[in-house]
């Protein structure tokens, strides 16, 4: 916001006219973003807080400025009364959404024209008619929006409703606008006139010419506002004042202060001969409640560090800021939260911070309170984290960070792919279209994240993400019901960064990406399963699920062909996604097995494996045998001879006792065991 300091001297007596004694002063409760010269004015550039529309007015300003001076706020004249008559047109109120809505009638003087040192305080003005320069004057003054329609433009009745369906509008601005459904909106019987605290519409512009206006002042719900000015691209200065949340009770009071200067009180106009009221609609709807708090004294003692700190210093600042301290004892003072904070102050902790803004943050001891340090005990999901990390980190994975959201283009994709998932969670008011659906896969960031990469020369690119997926119906093995915690992982180009030959084929790298997941369970305590998956997003012959018993904790694979097209992927791009929830299930303490001081004894088997079925099947049945002796089984070699239907895999084999020799007969039963077991279940070995 930017702030004349001539205009806050209307407010509050200030105790210096240096620019640069004030912005040190401002600082320590408003944050200025600068100060400049414009002609003979200084204006201060200040930055506001998301949850305070009070801040975006000199009143507003002033009022923190007289609680840090204990310097009296200097209130402007306003007129005795407005009317005593009717519009001259009905007024409805159909939601609960406008809280308070005032529509004052009045004649205005053709090509009115606000007084030269006043329309200087605005960044634009001199166009269409005094009566909006003055409106916008009042906005900066009181920090009260208001809007003004030719009386002879509009149709009827004026109505405040939320909208139905989508509508376009010409707004006053000159462009085209879509509202869309469940805006609030004012308007006649045939047409909206305005977009209710966003942006008025040009069907009922006031234009030179006007000498009837219908002037409103309202209060919208901020959540609202927010909600249609984001989904509608647009920001004014209305806008940004209701979205923060207005003054319910400025709404009379502000047109009470534009009658003053609109009958030329204070030569505010330079034509005022035929400014009057009319008639006045003023519905009220639901009455205010004021909030009522408790602020014990010992609290602010206590948070600020100030034992000594006099109760008076305490009530006469709030007081100052408009909390109207009552009952004080010398323990606690009730206070009532003012119509402009009933947004904001639920609870005792923001009186403490607005008094400490008041009394001063470089006032407040920084010495910080000894504390007994203790280590925080690990959630199950920080102790899967810990034991997962360092796999992935040993294989040489970088952790990444991406955003939450994509765009429309990316759910298009999906949906060519994966009917279920035109389910997302979309975003009504994103400020860009690039972040209006919340992500489902983290697929599309990580490779952007491996092609980015791979074009600065990065040969192996490996990368990781522990973060949340979001999904428009809820889980229920998640406890944040539309989103989980997903471990997501890519690889893309080289598996080895160092190694300058033939890079690796596809069939290599899924195995080598088999082999980290391996380990990853490994150090859950967990004995993972590779079955047959049917991902959607992923190549149909070349991905798995993880199972560990019967829970499905994953999968990885190949990015289909044609997202792979899609997302312009030069060279083949694994994916793989595992549910942290479900690792927390299976994770098991490990047990620490001590190494055998007896030798082992190695074995090989090469087995016909179709070229469709897992390896690790294989692995499952003998396994299951649950042979004591039987330590290890891996999958050493992978073959193919020319015309063959089916691949060799060279299965070894290692037997180990940890309390003695074992002999050659033990083994070979063992195998013959296995042997049989394998012929069960028509594997056979390769010849």
């Amino acid at each position: 916001m930017k702030l004349n300091l001539s205009l806050l001297q209307k407010f509050i007596e200030l105790p210096t006219t240096d620019p640069v004694e004030l912005r040190s002063l401002f600082d320590e409760i408003i944050e200025v973003k600068n100060v400049a010269k414009s002609g003979d004015a200084t204006v201060f550039t200040i930055e506001t807080l998301a949850n305070r529309g009070d801040h975006l007015s000199a009143l507003g300003v002033a009022r923190e400025l007289s609680a840090r001076f204990l310097s009296q706020l200097k209130f402007p004249s306003v007129a005795a009364q407005l009317s005593d008559r009717k519009t001259s047109i009905p007024v409805r109120k159909a939601t609960d959404l406008c809280l308070r809505y005032a529509l004052l009638e009045m004649s205005v003087p053709e090509r009115m024209q606000l007084r030269s040192d006043l329309s200087g305080f605005l960044e634009t003005s001199g166009g269409k008619h005094g009566i909006v320069d003055l409106i916008n004057y009042v906005q900066l003054e009181l920090g009260q929006p208001m809007h003004a329609f030719d009386r002879e433009k509009v149709d009827g009745e004026i109505v405040v409703i939320v909208s139905d369906k989508l509508e376009k509008i010409e707004a006053l601005d000159g462009k085209s606008y879509e509202v869309p459904a469940g805006s609030l909106v004012i308007r006649d019987k045939s047409k909206i006139l305005a977009v209710a605290g966003v942006i008025g519409c040009a069907n009922s512009m006031v234009t030179p010419t006007t000498t009837r206006v219908l002037v409103e002042s309202a209060t919208f719900d901020p959540v609202s506002v927010r909600k249609t000015a984001r989904a509608m691209g647009v920001s004014t200065d209305a806008s940004r004042i209701f979205e923060k949340g207005a003054d319910v009770e400025q709404v009379i009071y502000a047109l009470k202060r534009l009658l003053f200067l609109a009958q030329g009180a204070q030569g505010a106009v330079r034509e005022a001969t035929s400014c009057h009221p009319l008639g006045l609609t003023f519905i009220e709807g639901a009455p205010l409640q004021k909030r009522k708090l408790s602020l014990r004294f010992q609290t602010v003692r206590r948070q600020l560090g100030l034992p000594r700190l006099p109760e008076p210093d305490i009530t006469i600042r709030l007081k100052f800021l408009g909390f109207n301290p009552e009952g004080a004892t010398d323990k606690e003072v009730k206070v009532t939260v003012p119509s402009w904070r009933q947004w904001d102050v639920k609870n005792e902790e923001d009186i403490v911070e607005e008094f400490v803004r008041a009394y001063g943050f470089n006032r407040v001891k920084i010495e910080l309170p000894p504390i007994t340090v203790r280590a925080p005990v690990y959630t199950p999901k920080e102790q899967v984290i810990e034991a997962i990390e360092p796999a992935l980190l040993g294989n040489g994975f970088y952790e990444v960070i991406t955003k939450g959201f994509y765009s429309q283009n990316e759910v298009g994709l999906l949906a060519k792919l994966d009917a279920s998932s035109e389910k997302h969670l979309l975003l009504k008011n994103s400020i860009e279209k690039a972040n209006s659906a919340m992500k489902r896969t983290n697929l599309f960031h990580l490779a952007d994240v491996i092609e980015r990469n791979l074009r600065h020369g990065v040969l192996s690119c490996k990368v990781y993400e522990l973060g949340r997926l979001f999904q428009a119906e809820p889980s229920e093995d998640s406890p944040y019901e539309y989103e989980r915690d997903v471990l997501t992982l890519a690889q893309s180009g080289s598996w080895y960064e160092r190694e300058w030959g033939k890079a690796e084929s596809l069939e290599e790298k899924l195995l080598l990406l088999k082999g980290v997941v391996e380990g990853l369970f490994k150090r859950l305590g967990a004995e993972p399963t590779f079955v047959a998956s049917k991902v959607p997003l992923l190549h149909p012959g070349y991905q798995v699920a993880i199972k560990v018993g019967t829970a499905r904790c994953g999968f990885f694979g190949a990015v289909h062909p044609e997202l792979k097209g899609e997302l312009r992927l030069k060279q083949e791009l694994l994916y793989g996604e595992f549910d942290i929830s479900s690792l927390v299930k299976v994770k098991r303490e490990r047990e620490i097995v001590s190494p055998s001081n007896f030798p082992s004894i190695r074995r090989d088997l090469t087995l016909k494996i179709g070229m469709k079925e897992l390896s690790s099947q294989a692995v499952q049945y003998i396994k299951a045998l649950k042979i004591e002796s039987l330590r290890e089984i891996d999958v050493v070699d992978q073959f193919q001879r020319e015309g063959e239907t089916f691949r060799r895999l060279t299965y070894r084999f290692t037997f180990q006792s940890s309390g003695r020799t074992l002999d050659h007969e033990e083994v070979d039963a063992s195998m013959k065991q296995i042997l049989d077991t394998l012929a069960d279940k028509k594997i056979e070995l390769a010849p």
